[in-house]
């Protein structure tokens, strides 16, 4: 698969960083595991909807271009929108933030205190889209009663391929669901990123990466992993003074065992390097020091050093269906405007999150 993409906007499944470790256990009881069927999505989810009837029930998503009314798409292209006429249902800002303050979250609250004047947050209807490749499902069943974390919770033993806890007992379970979840077995994405002054000024770099996400691919054993889960290379390809730079991760899955393997390639001095700092609070490539390493994907690499609570399931607005940010009629001057994103293309959706 190809992919893409300009931005990515992601809804953001809050995990509160407060309290003290976790059990270790995992490893569903036969009764658990069965809930996948009847009252639980394959995944873990509610499947019904909530009472108010502002969620409706999960029927499947979307599971490829032509179920959602595009049988002619071609994967690595933009993807088409397939609600293009959904209504703003209401929009979310400055003045009326205390009524909906129940489904924000704290970042969207601080982001509408921040800046009154021009962030907003458009709310549509929530249109429970997600689908994974039944093999996914089969695995996340299949592993679930002998997934468990190891000792101090810094990596799995007992799953391969699927999401290793769907019913997370712990907030270190749900964080290793977000790490492990199947994305795709390998993929190729053109992105871009930009660190703008508070005038809306920047230099857009930009990268091309690879990826190839062994641990969720058909067939694979946890010999055959030989304790890696995911292949990443990226290469800086604009502007001309940081283009050339390479970076090869080897992440790994029992994160006490060895730590991510990591080497950077220099052009200037025509050298790779070992990066062992490429891991934590350290800067992001080429990110100006506004994002950390393990910012990327949202979050990535060794919990160890966080102290994980699972609050439990909340419902929140979240951005969710952006078809809009990923648009090939958009440029990157429509999305990137001073202070955030440009709200007009950002969807919000009120989905159930584990906190």
């Amino acid at each position: 698969m190809t992919i893409t993409t300009k931005l990515r906007a992601l809804g953001l499944t809050a995990l509160a960083t407060l309290g003290t470790s976790a059990a270790f256990a995992g490893e569903l009881s036969p009764d658990q595991v069965a809930r996948l069927d009847t009252d639980l999505t394959p995944m873990g989810g509610i499947r019904a909807g909530n009472e108010a009837g502002t969620i409706p029930a999960w029927e499947g998503g979307i599971k490829s271009a032509a179920d959602a009314g595009f049988p002619d798409f071609k994967s690595g292209g933009h993807h088409p929108d397939p609600f293009p006429d959904d209504p703003v249902l209401y929009t979310v800002n400055a003045a009326n933030m205390a009524q909906y303050a129940d489904i924000l979250s704290e970042g969207n609250k601080a982001l509408l205190q921040a800046y009154p004047d021009t962030y907003f947050m458009n709310v549509y209807q929530t249109r429970r889209s997600a689908a994974y490749p039944q093999r996914i499902y089969d695995a996340t069943k299949r592993i679930a009663s002998t997934a468990s974390l190891i000792d101090g919770g810094n990596g799995v033993v007992g799953a391969i391929e699927g999401v290793p806890f769907p019913i997370p007992e712990s907030g270190l379970e749900a964080i290793w669901n977000h790490i492990l979840r199947w994305r795709a077995d390998k993929g190729t994405r053109a992105i871009g990123q930009a660190p703008l002054t508070r005038g809306g000024s920047y230099t857009l770099v930009k990268f091309i990466d690879n990826y190839m996400g062994v641990y969720g691919m058909a067939g694979m054993t946890e010999e055959e992993l030989d304790n890696v889960i995911i292949y990443f290379k990226q290469r800086v390809s604009a502007p001309a003074r940081l283009a050339g730079e390479v970076l090869l991760v080897h992440e790994t899955m029992d994160q006490n065992k060895e730590h991510r393997r990591a080497w950077i390639y220099n052009p200037g001095q025509r050298r790779v390097r070992r990066a062992p700092n490429v891991s934590f609070d350290n800067p992001r490539t080429a990110s100006d020091g506004l994002a950390t390493s393990d910012q990327f994907d949202l979050f990535n690499g060794s919990p160890e050093r966080y102290n994980w609570n699972l609050v439990g399931r909340k419902e929140i607005l979240v951005a969710y269906n952006s078809y809009k940010l990923h648009s090939n009629e958009l440029k990157y001057s429509d999305i990137l405007t001073p202070l955030h994103l440009n709200q007009e293309y950002v969807r919000y959706e009120l989905h159930r999150v584990w906190v």
